[in-house]
């Protein structure tokens, strides 16, 4: 039987996905083959999310382990866990745990924005991103790092910032080797960025597209998750504009008490999420 024996537990849009197939790179490292398998996610928290729930299903997706030191899976929403952390506990005690965070007012604009190229979203980013909304809570972190370094000791725990992995993708990704135990020397390839935040050139023909897509999907399921869509969807989107700047100072306004107790917690200055930068 194997187990991880580590995990990157979030945040989503905060680079897990660039993160998964960066590691995976390394030869002394095994990823799950499913990224975010959510095994460990909180039932309340597995809404339109696949999952692997069983324990059979989900050792199935480290079978093909075959001497890799470091075993590991990527699920974001392990960051919101409760009952999950206790799992964690469980299975995994000396497992080693890698979050990612990002600013929390773009965090939540670039998760809006997914949503909402994807059809799965209608209203405007400030009706969205308001308290009590998924969207908005997933970018208070405080109280669910705690959760964390209140179960684990701290030298399991590897906090790093979306900033720092997109200005020096080669140091942060080389920290982790180190920090798994392997070879930080590996020459790892970050030269592309994965799950990139992308926007309706067309919104409507974008809509068209999607509804098309699901259809097939329901009728051809055989279809589904092949990819064969994603190119044909590609001329449709485009990068987005940055985030609006009264959005982000509401929503920074909003975070403040949260940041500075997050940077207070992982022990890191956080006061440039609180500035804006120039857009």
């Amino acid at each position: 039987m194997t187990l991880p024996n580590f995990l990157v537990i979030g945040a989503a849009k905060g680079g897990t996905t660039s993160l998964y197939h960066y590691l995976r790179q390394h030869p002394d490292i095994y990823m799950s083959p499913m990224k975010e398998p959510n095994y460990y996610t909180d039932e309340d928290q597995l809404f339109g999310k696949r999952s692997t729930r069983s324990r059979g299903e989900y050792e199935q997706l480290f079978a093909a382990v075959n001497g890799e030191r470091a075993i590991g899976e990527a699920t974001p929403r392990y960051l919101n866990a409760i009952s999950g952390i206790g799992r964690i506990q469980a299975d995994l005690p000396g497992v080693r745990l890698i979050a990612t965070l990002r600013q929390p007012a773009e965090r939540g604009y670039s998760a809006y924005l997914q949503r909402f190229t994807d059809s799965r979203e209608w209203r405007s980013a400030d009706e969205v991103l308001q308290p009590g909304d998924y969207q908005f809570e997933a970018g208070r972190y405080h109280a669910k790092l705690r959760r964390y370094f209140d179960t684990f000791p701290r030298d399991q725990i590897k906090v790093i910032l979306f900033d720092d992995l997109i200005a020096r993708p080669q140091e942060i990704v080389r920290s982790l080797y180190g920090f798994l135990g392997i070879d930080p020397d590996f020459a790892v390839d970050t030269s592309i960025r994965f799950n990139r935040t992308l926007y309706p050139r067309f919104v409507r023909l974008t809509r068209m597209f999607n509804a098309t897509a699901k259809a097939v999907a329901r009728n051809a399921p055989w279809v589904s998750g092949t990819g064969l869509g994603t190119p044909l969807r590609r001329p449709l989107l485009r990068r987005p504009d940055t985030i609006p700047p009264a959005l982000w100072q509401r929503l920074t306004d909003q975070y403040r008490d949260d940041i500075i107790a997050t940077g207070e917690l992982i022990e890191r200055d956080l006061s440039h999420w609180l500035t804006p930068r120039d857009r």
